[in-house]
């Protein structure tokens, strides 16, 4: 390429997002190496940019992000849908998180190189999508790409049906922008995203029977009380862990193992 700027590292992080922040932690914790990391969004956290304004993690905040510095103070939720256990960040929270980080720990370190708003083009070539400049990585760089699961959420793209001329169709994130009441709310999905609709829409008052909910199939939920940090938690976690081995022993089938989990 024409005027490119060459860089020199030991690691090509493709993404800021939760597993190259948490990869590269441990990079910049444990080892001497130097890193470029390269992110088409403005900022760490990958697609939680994207993300619902009233999304939250499913986990108890400690349980995620990096090794070297902890989300959340591990407090345990007084009121609402959690109440009685440990805290589940916002997304604005988490994306907060990851940019303290980068802020504070990756590249006060000396060893980290942030571009974002660029655009991966492969062979460690990437391109600022605001500039258009281009840069590569010099030969012998480690490339980790940390995108490769390509999470979407539905913000990111046009529907995957077809809709017809008159039906309003709404990305979750509007769902907080509307300023007239629909006689009818339809919610398509059957994942943590489309439970998180049904959760809102009931949160703010709306009748159960102005909702309709299409799904594709069956989640199987975990029961989070049995998933939470901390010692005085440590009899429930292992009674779980036991009574799960103990199903898949019995088990003959993965029906049978369902059949037996649902018992437990």
């Amino acid at each position: 390429m024409e005027n490119e700027t060459t860089l020199t590292a030991d690691y090509l992080v493709i993404g800021s997002g939760a597993m190259g922040m948490a990869f590269t932690d441990v990079l910049i914790q444990e080892t001497d190496a130097s890193v470029v990391m390269v992110d088409r969004h403005h900022r760490p956290g990958g697609h939680w940019n994207d993300s619902y304004a009233y999304v939250r993690l499913h986990q108890p905040s400690s349980f995620y992000g990096v090794n070297s510095r902890h989300l959340g103070s591990d407090a345990v939720d007084q009121t609402g849908w959690n109440k009685g256990l440990h805290e589940l960040a916002s997304g604005a929270e988490v994306c907060n998180y990851f940019d303290q980080i980068m802020q504070q720990q990756f590249l006060p370190s000396g060893r980290v190189q942030y571009f974002p708003m660029c655009d991966y083009l492969g062979e460690s070539q990437f391109r600022s999508l605001v500039s258009g400049r281009e840069y590569a990585i010099s030969a012998g760089c480690k490339v980790a790409d940390a995108t490769y699961m390509d999470v979407v959420v539905p913000a990111m793209r046009t529907p995957p049906f077809s809709v017809d001329a008159g039906i309003r169709c709404i990305p979750l994130n509007d769902l907080t922008r509307i300023d007239a009441a629909a006689r009818h709310y339809v919610v398509i999905g059957g994942g943590k995203t489309a439970m998180d609709a049904c959760l809102w829409l009931l949160e703010n008052s709306t009748d159960p029977d102005a909702i309709s909910w299409v799904m594709p199939r069956d989640s199987w939920i975990l029961d989070r009380a049995n998933i939470q940090p901390g010692e005085l938690n440590a009899e429930r976690i292992l009674s779980g862990a036991a009574e799960t081995m103990s199903a898949v022993a019995k088990a003959e089938s993965v029906e049978e193992l369902f059949d037996e989990l649902e018992a437990t």
